[in-house]
């Protein structure tokens, strides 16, 4: 529910209520949205103290009203400051750790906001909007649960506008069969990918499509920008933007995703546990944060054969047919990818994958041949373009709009396509 039922009461005078307007937004503008960004440095990464805090008794899981707050410090990154170049950014852009307030992923859902604040910036608030969402932003929080999906972002503000430095956008639920219109965005900041490089988008998609279960620490945050996607991808405005802790659970305990040591839930200072869990990926520089291509988004509508294909190599995807002729399951939809170079190109361990939904093709042992095309088919073989077939039951492709992406066997994307205007 998006509207706020509490019940707001000012003081008597208009000149007080003023006063109080002007030292409250004051106070949330320098904690979240126009901060002029900490003290220029090298430009290598900040400093965090990590996970490793005892976390707080809260065992009802309920968010506490009455929490330790503290203001986000400010930080420079790669010349970037923490204010990035406008907007709500110094808070997404924090590096601090704090005790954590264990509550539950239901009850974050469960948060309301007031309708007037969506998508209006944070200067144009009433008082009594302001008052509502202080409550509860700023909270130290840890929840459990299963990532439901896993993008890289493109260029944002929070980030100056880089092309490199990108957040990691992951959707977290409560059980694993619920998908992103149940979820709580969660987000991987490049300041904290920078500290934790074990937080690779390579090492993250694999507990997405593992349902592997996970535990996230971060700071609760609302953005006010995104209201028309509650219910469609994700379950709220309210976050946990940026993560600053991140485990997984193997067999009866909790690792840190950095190394695959044991999380130990006290503090240690900045020691990282010297242990290395084997069933978890290496720890690698993330080959996305080189890359220059961000995560297709659609565009404008361009009609059944219309889209924007980018590729850095000899093979791109060259078109999506997402309307089917066939009935309402569209087993005739087709992804066409074409190696645009006279040479071969080994796909083996290549993935095609739609970026909004949870459908993913992986060739084995497959050679794309030089000025060849192939298609992926939805549910459908055929032997003359490749015999390639999602095996899906249902439609893959919304006619509203769409992206695909295709990743090489070392995790990186060296494809994408886009249409639509809809994600």
């Amino acid at each position: 529910m998006r509207t706020s039922n509490l019940i707001f009461t000012s003081p008597g005078s208009s000149k007080t209520r003023a006063l109080l307007l002007i030292v409250l937004i004051v106070a949330i503008m320098s904690g979240c949205d126009t901060s002029s960004g900490g003290p220029s440095g090298s430009g290598g990464p900040p400093t965090s103290t990590g996970n490793n805090k005892v976390p707080l008794i809260n065992p009802s899981g309920e968010i506490p009203e009455q929490a330790n707050k503290p203001q986000p410090p400010t930080n420079n990154f790669q010349g970037c400051p923490s204010s990035g170049d406008g907007g709500l950014n110094t808070r997404k852009n924090r590096t601090d750790s704090a005790p954590w307030y264990p509550v539950a992923i239901k009850n974050i859902l469960a948060l309301q906001w007031p309708q007037d604040i969506e998508g209006r910036p944070r200067s144009g608030w009433s008082l009594e909007d302001v008052t509502a969402i202080r409550r509860y932003e700023g909270i130290p929080v840890q929840v459990e649960g299963w990532l439901a999906g896993a993008k890289q972002q493109g260029p944002e503000s929070c980030n100056c506008h880089s092309v490199n430095d990108v957040d990691n956008h992951l959707w977290i639920v409560d059980a694993p069969n619920k998908d992103r219109s149940q979820s709580v965005v969660v987000e991987v900041t490049p300041r904290l990918r920078a500290i934790h490089p074990g937080w690779a988008f390579g090492r993250i998609r694999p507990l997405v499509d593992g349902k592997t279960k996970v535990r996230i620490s971060g700071w609760l945050m609302l953005d006010q920008e995104h209201p028309d996607q509650v219910g469609k991808t994700r379950g709220s405005i309210w976050e946990i933007h940026p993560i600053i802790g991140f485990d997984v659970l193997r067999g009866n305990s909790w690792v840190t995703l950095d190394t695959g040591g044991a999380s130990t839930n006290s503090s240690v200072g900045s020691a990282v546990p010297p242990t290395e869990d084997p069933n978890l990926p290496p720890t690698v520089s993330d080959p996305l944060d080189g890359a220059t291509i961000p995560t297709a988004t659609p565009l404008k509508p361009q009609g059944q054969s219309g889209g924007v294909s980018t590729s850095n190599g000899t093979i791109k995807i060259d078109d999506i047919f997402f309307n089917g002729v066939k009935g309402s399951s569209e087993p005739d939809e087709y992804v066409e990818i074409a190696n645009v170079s006279t040479q071969p190109v080994n796909m083996d361990g290549w993935v095609l994958r739609d970026v909004y939904g949870s459908q993913k093709f992986t060739w084995h042992n497959f050679t794309l041949q030089g000025q060849k095309r192939i298609r992926v088919y939805t549910n459908e073989v055929h032997a003359e373009s490749g015999g390639f077939s999602f095996g899906a039951s249902q439609p893959i492709w919304s006619n509203k709009g769409d992206a695909a992406e295709l990743v090489d066997g070392s995790g990186t994307v060296v494809g994408t396509f886009a249409y639509g205007d809809k994600k």
